[in-house]
């Protein structure tokens, strides 16, 4: 099976898994999100950097990070916390966490994947389940009140994403805080992982299975994209799209839902035989720098 017919296999059945049935999302705001990692499933670094944006946007807070790791394996070896992704306020000029190392048998992080799933700490300078260390690095960090929220595949530990405000005791959203912990279970953690999982067999692919010279090679991204089978709102849409916006942006920029955009880059995808957002991005962004030569 190649690496496209892979991707749309495990899409499909996330899909069913998310949102048919007694099991699905029902948080809106979750389905959402849930929605557009489905479609960035082939670009992991896309949703983490989405998923940091969609928290800090949802908790209003200052910094949000996240990144694989962070627990203890069955047989008592650390996966040490590191951070892949950050999306901060504009304003609030934190220090930076991308690749911060923090390991995972310390008990401040161990603590975190307990049966509280989401650890809310108002003053991280009281905070008694911090160690000293920890608690000191998360200060120097400008980190005054933190939620940590473990990810999981069900039961099965994946990582964290953390959310920091630079003033003690914020005002904490109760609905996501309630809706956290299972959306972190049934759909954060399935995806984060699918993606991480579907870039390393592709990786395997391309370094196990080069193709020999003058073979046939995957040339559609060399290919000029027929813009002309597109509706002008499927293009404003695909012309935004190739700029790098993400979907919640391109639906506040054209003033439309987040399903409307959804649905019109499909149609923008089967109209181009396009088979994946990421792809998609790469051979409009082409076509549109070419275009202005």
């Amino acid at each position: 099976m190649n690496a496209d017919d892979h991707l749309l296999q495990v899409q499909r059945s996330l899909r069913r898994r998310l949102f048919e049935g007694p099991g699905a999302i029902r948080w809106r705001p979750g389905r959402e999100l849930a929605a557009q990692l489905l479609l960035y499933l082939d670009d992991p670094r896309a949703c983490w950097r989405i998923t940091t944006e969609w928290l800090r946007d949802t908790l209003d807070a200052d910094r949000v990070d996240g990144g694989f790791g962070g627990f203890m394996q069955a047989g008592g070896r650390p996966t040490d916390y590191v951070v892949l992704a950050e999306a901060q306020r504009e304003a609030s000029h934190l220090p930076s966490a991308l690749g911060r190392r923090f390991g995972a048998a310390n008990p401040g992080l161990r603590v975190l994947w307990g049966p509280a799933r989401i650890t809310a700490m108002a003053d991280v300078a009281q905070e008694r389940t911090l160690t000293t260390d920890l608690r000191g690095t998360l200060l120097s960090m400008g980190t005054a009140a933190k939620l940590a929220l473990p990810l999981r595949d069900g039961a099965e530990p994946i990582g964290l994403m953390c959310a920091d405000w630079h003033a003690q005791a914020p005002r904490w959203d109760s609905e996501a805080c309630n809706q956290l912990p299972a959306l972190a279970s049934e759909a954060l953690g399935p995806l984060l992982r699918s993606a991480a999982q579907l870039a390393q067999e592709r990786e395997r692919q391309q370094g196990l299975l080069l193709p020999a010279p003058g073979s046939m090679q995957d040339t559609s991204a060399a290919v000029p994209p027929d813009l002309g089978a597109l509706t002008p709102a499927e293009l404003k849409v695909a012309h935004l799209a190739s700029t790098g916006l993400t979907y919640k942006e391109i639906a506040r920029h054209l003033d439309r839902s987040l399903s409307t955009v959804d649905h019109q880059l499909r149609a923008v995808r089967d109209k181009l035989g396009v088979r994946s957002t990421a792809r998609l991005v790469h051979v409009l962004s082409e076509h549109f720098e070419r275009s202005k030569e």
